[in-house]
Order: structure tokens, then C-alpha cells, then sequence
């Protein structure tokens, strides 16, 4: 009779230490990025001194260079890798809880590629240059592109493996209509090689104002569809009987992914790996309630996006290296870490 208070004791202690650790891992998170703002404001190839950022953000004037770097290039800068960051970790963490594939990332899956191609088009036809004006091809793109893969994937039901051959059948063939529009038209190309590379230079307030309701609605969906992954997580017949329409919340998770993924692909080009390597370290954290793994994923990719930009502007890289490459150098090694760590049996 007295082991079931024990019993109930030990699982609130572990329910607190659990809940103790996420709120850790989030106020650590938001630690960083308090403390990699003024670094991103600061650093690059013209220094600014720190009271010349205050001065800039509170009394900007024009006439003044450091006010003019800090205020026209690095805030929308830093502004980008967080929204960025955050978007895309917050896209592979929905569909990994949805797919239950921990290969799954927007990238992988083809959601990048079509919402690449998309845009592509858009340069090549309408003559497009500002990211602010990608966004519904994008959005288009990157439908259609999931649409395709969860359809050859089997709709999400097949195993991990199916669903990675699909995404990368469509990323092939994304590839390829790419090259194609680039042959034909030099004006694409100049566009698009300054933007397939994925980064943040160049990004106006104003593109990123334009941009934002986009950043804002996936944001606030995430939050749901992670609630919903919740219940998916019990089964589709628990599901079922909590109230779920199971066949209505997928469409609806992946649509939130496609705003996310099509509103970051218009504002800094296809960053692939973020939202593939940043959900692994937020589930460990945050172990298996969806909300908090979303949470700290978008917190720990919007960490991440700012360390691969400034690790870009470094004089090793040139001081000028794209952070979609530089996030592209710590994804790979994570890839092949986490097939190994799974076993080729297992996806």
C-alpha cells in the first residue's frame, strides 16, 4: 500500500527535472542570442565600436558610416539568421513529430528545392530581383514539391527510407528544371548565384516588414500543430478518439511547414541541415512533448543561423562566406552521424 505514493513521487520528481531541464535549455538559448546580437552588430570586415550600435539603434543618423552599416546591413542581417533559424528548425522538428522519420528535413524532403524552383521561374518570367516579391512562388513551389514526395513517399505511411528517396527524386528534378532556366537565361543566373548559396547579405528592413506576416502566421500554426503531433504521437485511433481529424491536422502540419520553409527560402535563399541537426538536440531536452521540442528548436536554430554567419565572416572564410554553406559544413557530419547512429536497417 505505501509503494504507490512512492511511486507517484518519483514520477513528479522526474516530470520536474524534466520540465527543469527545458526551462534551462530555453533561458540558456535566449541567453545566447542576447549575447550574439551586439557581436553580430559589431563584427565583420569595418568594425563598430559598441556605443556607436547603441547610438545607431536609439539616434541614427545617415551622415554617420558605423550608423549606416549597423542600421542598413547588419540588423536586417541578424534579424534574417533569427527568423531564418527559427523557421526552418521549427519546420524539421514538425516533420520529423509528424513523419516519425529522424531524417526528415525540409531540405531533404524537397520542400527547399521546389520552393527553389519556384522562385527561379519567377526571376526568369517576370524579371523579379527583391525576396520580398518570391514569397507566393515560393509558397507554390514548395506545395507542390511536399505534395509530390509524401505521394511517392506513400503519404507519409511508407518507411523513412521511401520518403528520403522521394525527396530526393524531387530535389533531383528541381535541380535539373533549375539548370535548365539557368542555361537559357543570364539574367536568371545572375540573380540566382548570389542567392542559391543561402545567406543574408543584401536583406533590407523593409524586405524583412514584407516578409514577416508570413514568419508570424507559421510561427503561431507551429504552435498548434505541435499540440496535434501530441495527440498523432498516441496513434491515429487515440488520436481519433480525442478528436483529432487526423487526415486534416497532416495537411494542416504540413502547410504550416511549406509557409516556413517558402517565407525563409524567399528572404535568404535554400539553407539546407538546420532543421535537420537542430530537432536531434532539442528532443534531448526536451524529450517527447512536441510543444517544447518546437520551441527549443526554434530558439537553438535561431542560435545556430547567427553562429554560421558570423563563423562566415571570419578572415579564414574570406569574410564573406554565405552562413548556408557554413550551415551546410556542421550538417553533413550530423547526417552521417545520425544514419549511423539509427543503422541503414532502420530507415
Amino acid at each position: 500500500m505505501t509503494a504507490t505514493p512512492d511511486i507517484l513521487q518519483t514520477k513528479t520528481a522526474i516530470h520536474a527535472s524534466a520540465s527543469d531541464h527545458r526551462k534551462l535549455g530555453l533561458a540558456l538559448s535566449l541567453m545566447a542570442l542576447c549575447l550574439l546580437a551586439p557581436v553580430a552588430l559589431s563584427f565583420g570586415v569595418r568594425s563598430v565600436d559598441w556605443t556607436q550600435i547603441w547610438s545607431a539603434l536609439t539616434d541614427y543618423d545617415p551622415t554617420n558610416p558605423d550608423h549606416v552599416v549597423v542600421q542598413v546591413i547588419r540588423l536586417p542581417r541578424f534579424l534574417s539568421a533569427v527568423l531564418a533559424g527559427a523557421a526552418l528548425a521549427s519546420a524539421g522538428a514538425l516533420m520529423q513529430g509528424m513523419t516519425r522519420n529522424p531524417l526528415a528535413d525540409p531540405g531533404l524532403l524537397g520542400v527547399n528545392a521546389g520552393a527553389s524552383i519556384g522562385v527561379v521561374i519567377c526571376i526568369w518570367i517576370l524579371g523579379l530581383s527583391d525576396p520580398a516579391q518570391f514569397i507566393w512562388v515560393a509558397l507554390g513551389g514548395g506545395l507542390a514539391a511536399s505534395v509530390l514526395v509524401f505521394a511517392l513517399g506513400n503519404a507519409g505511411r511508407g518507411t523513412p527510407a521511401q520518403l528520403i528517396l522521394a525527396g530526393a527524386a524531387v530535389s533531383a528534378l528541381g535541380l535539373a528544371l533549375t539548370r535548365g532556366v539557368l542555361l537559357i537565361s543570364q539574367q536568371t543566373l545572375d540573380v540566382y548565384r548570389f542567392w542559391v548559396l543561402g545567406g543574408f547579405n543584401g536583406i533590407r528592413l523593409d524586405t524583412l516588414a514584407a516578409l514577416l506576416p508570413f514568419f508570424a502566421v507559421g510561427g503561431i500554426a507551429t504552435l498548434f500543430a505541435a499540440t496535434t503531433i501530441n495527440a498523432l504521437s498516441l496513434g491515429n485511433d487515440t488520436a481519433r478518439n480525442l478528436g483529432v481529424r487526423v487526415g486534416l491536422a497532416q495537411i494542416l502540419i504540413g502547410l504550416t511547414v511549406v509557409v516556413l520553409c517558402g517565407a525563409t527560402v524567399s528572404l535568404a535563399g535554400p539553407i539546407t541541415f538546420v532543421g535537420l541537426v537542430v530537432p536531434h538536440l532539442a528532443r534531448k531536452v526536451a524529450g517527447s512533448d512536441m510543444r517544447w521540442q518546437v520551441l527549443l528548436s526554434a530558439t537553438f536554430g535561431a542560435v545556430l543561423m547567427i553562429c554560421a554567419d558570423l563563423t562566415g565572416r571570419l578572415s579564414l572564410f574570406g569574410g564573406n562566406m554565405q552562413a548556408g554553406v557554413m550551415a551546410a559544413f556542421l550538417g553533413g557530419p550530423v547526417l552521417i552521424w545520425i544514419v549511423r547512429k539509427h543503422g541503414g536497417g532502420t530507415l
